[in-house]
């Protein structure tokens, strides 16, 4: 869904660092790009402004539908390429695939939008005192006044029985 998009960006990059010089030729497949851009922002804005709109059951119903239709997608793709390689022209079509579902991924090119999105989802958590997550700390080691290690962990069990297997070792010696 992304890929005028993505092609709207490399052309606006290409204009700044001023590679193209004969602009006046390519200005009509400017305008097109930009404008098939343009609907696919819209497009995008609209179904999350839709998916914002929803309630948490639907939400996760609504994301349920959009992986089954990937996957649909991905087995209707591979059943094309296995007929494809059956009359011998399974590579160019699978080649063919991967460069359409590359070109229309949209973290290809840097977004706005959605980065912008992306921010306010996360300044809204901060603003409503939602803290982050420290990380768990599952074990930690210190050490005794000999210099022995002690492990504890996050249920105070010693998983790999370090004492037992310290105290075997210095038996044997």
């Amino acid at each position: 869904m992304g890929f005028f998009n993505n092609v709207k960006n490399i052309k606006d990059k290409a204009l700044e660092s001023g590679y193209i010089q004969e602009i006046e030729e390519l200005q009509g497949v400017f305008d097109k790009i930009d404008e098939q851009a343009d609907i696919e922002r819209e497009n995008k804005r609209a179904e999350r402004e839709h998916f914002e709109s929803l309630s948490i059951d639907e939400k996760v119903e609504y994301k349920r539908i959009q992986k089954r239709n990937k996957r649909i997608k991905r087995l209707g793709l591979y059943g094309l390429t296995v007929a494809g390689m059956a009359t011998g022209v399974g590579i160019p079509v699978l080649m063919a695939a991967n460069v359409g579902a590359i070109l229309s991924d949209d973290d290809l090119t840097f977004d706005k939008d959605a980065h912008d999105a992306r921010v306010r989802k996360l300044k809204g958590k901060q603003a409503k005192g939602i803290p982050a997550k420290k990380p768990r700390e599952y074990f930690k080691i210190s050490y005794d006044k000999e210099g022995h290690p002690k492990v504890s962990t996050l249920v105070d069990v010693d998983p790999y029985n370090l004492e037992e297997r310290y105290e075997m070792l210095m038996r044997e010696v």
